[in-house]
C-alpha cells in the first residue's frame, strides 16, 4: 500500500519529507518463481544514508517488508537481509488478484539520542536528539502493487515500475532482458524519474483526492509510452534474422505482453498490421481515451468550483 503523508514526531526518511539531505530508501523486486503451492519473490532494498546504515549494522534498526492481499485479508511481515537478496514465499491459497508490498526501516530497540549527520540542518541543526521507541519508523518507501496471474501481470501497467533516481536530470526507461544480472532491473520495465518529478508523481498517485481521478492520466503520461516502445522492441526482436545481443522474451514483462496479445488474437507482432501505438493502447484498455476524458472532466470540475472558464 502506498504511504500517506503522515506527520511523525521525529525525522523520517521518505518521499514526503525533507527531513534528510541527499538520502534515499527504495525497494526493488527481482525474479519470481511460481511453482508448487507457493509464489516466491526476490526482494532487495537500496539505502543511501550513512547514519541509518550504521544503525542497521549495529543492530539498532531493522528492515522489514509488509505484504498485504486486500482481497483475502492476508497480511505478513518479513525481515529483510541487510546484505543480500531476501526471498519471500507466499502460499497461493492465501493470495489472489494482487498483493501490496512495502518496506520500512524501524528501530529495533529504544534509542534515547536519535541524531544523525544526514538530518536536514535547516530543520534540525543544533537539536540535541530524539527519543525513539522500539518499532518506531525511521524510513519507509511508497511500496508497490503486483497483480497476479498468478505471478504474471493481468494489467499491463503492472509490468512497469516507476522509481526515483537522484543521479539523473531527465526521465530514463530501462527494458530488462533475460541477460540482465542486476536484481533491481530484472524482469520488468523500469522508469526512473529525477527526484523532483518523482515526488510530484508520488503525491499525484497516493493522495486519495487525486489518485482516483488522475490514475489513468498518469498511466497515459508514463506507462503508455513505455508499453508502446516495449511492443516495438518485441516486434524488432521477432523480425531480426540474426540472434540479437539481448533477449526480451522470457522476462516477466515480455511474457505478460505476449499472454495479453494472445488473448487479443495476435500470435506474432511481426505479421500484425496494427501499429505499436494501437496495440499498446488496447493492452492498457484505451488509456488514451480515458486520459483525455478524465482530464477534461477534472478541468470541468475545477472550472465549476473556481468559475475560471465559462466555456468549459
Amino acid at each position: 500500500m502506498k504511504n500517506r503523508a503522515i506527520e511523525y514526531p521525529h525525522p523520517v526518511l521518505n518521499e514526503y519529507t525533507n527531513d534528510f539531505d541527499n538520502c534515499a530508501f527504495n525497494l526493488s523486486v527481482g525474479s519470481h518463481s511460481d511453482t508448487g503451492n507457493s509464489i516466491d519473490i526476490e526482494l532487495s532494498y537500496s539505502l543511501t544514508g550513512s547514519g541509518i546504515q550504521s544503525l542497521i549494522s549495529q543492530g539498532l534498526a531493522k528492515v522489514f517488508i509488509r505484504v498485504v492481499c486486500f482481497r483475502t485479508s492476508f497480511r505478513k511481515v518479513f525481515e529483510m537481509s541487510n546484505e543480500d537478496i531476501t526471498v519471500i514465499s507466499l502460499p497461493k491459497k492465501n493470495v489472489t488478484d494482487s498483493i501490496d508490498i512495502s518496506a520500512a526501516i524501524v528501530a529495533a530497540q529504544n534509542i534515547n539520542n536519535y541524531c544523525l549527520p544526514e538530518f536536514n540542518q535547516d530543520y534540525f541543526g543544533g537539536y540535541p536528539g530524539f527519543k525513539l521507541r522500539k518499532g518506531d519508523i525511521i524510513a519507509n518507501e511508497p511500496g508497490l502493487t503486483i497483480k497476479l496471474n498468478t505471478i504474471l501481470e493481468k494489467n499491463m501497467a503492472g509490468v512497469v515500475f516507476i522509481n526515483s533516481n537522484s543521479a539523473i536530470t531527465e526521465p530514463k526507461v530501462y527494458f530488462a532482458s533475460v541477460e540482465e544480472t542486476d536484481p533491481s532491473l530484472t524482469d520488468y520495465i523500469t522508469i526512473s524519474l529525477p527526484d523532483s518529478e518523482y515526488k510530484n508523481y508520488a503525491k499525484l498517485s497516493t493522495k486519495k483526492h487525486l489518485k482516483n481521478v488522475l490514475a489513468r492520466f498518469l498511466q497515459g503520461a508514463l506507462v503508455f509510452p513505455a508499453i508502446t516502445e516495449a511492443i516495438a522492441r518485441l516486434r524488432r526482436e521477432e523480425e531480426l534474422e540474426e540472434d540479437p545481443d539481448c533477449h526480451y522474451r522470457g522476462t516477466i514483462w515480455a511474457e505478460s505482453i505476449y499472454n495479453a496479445l494472445n488473448k487479443m488474437g495476435i500470435d506474432e507482432l511481426a505479421t500484425c498490421n496494427q501499429s505499436d501505438f494501437e496495440i499498446a493502447n488496447k493492452l492498457l484498455g484505451d488509456v488514451v481515451g480515458d486520459s483525455i476524458n478524465t482530464l477534461m472532466q477534472k478541468m470541468i470540475d475545477w472550472s465549476t468550483i473556481q468559475q475560471e472558464d465559462e466555456a468549459l
